[in-house]
């Protein structure tokens, strides 16, 4: 159970701005300003489109893809 609390606290909410081949840039805001976010594309659970919101974990991979 914390460890479920634990990884939702984790994840953010952010938009892909642009997709490379490894990597997927992913926008956010963090205290009323937008940060970036590199994460790993092979690692991801999902191949989102760019303007797609998507749950992720800083720096890392994408968890969830938004339809």
């Amino acid at each position: 159970m914390r460890t479920n609390l634990f990884i939702a606290a984790l994840l953010l909410l952010g938009v892909v701005e642009h997709i490379y081949p490894d990597v997927i840039l992913v926008s956010y805001q963090h205290h009323g300003k937008t940060r970036y976010s590199e994460v790993s594309r092979s690692q991801s659970a999902c191949e989102p489109e760019a303007g797609q919101q998507v749950h992720f974990l800083k720096d890392y991979k994408i968890v969830t893809c938004e339809s």
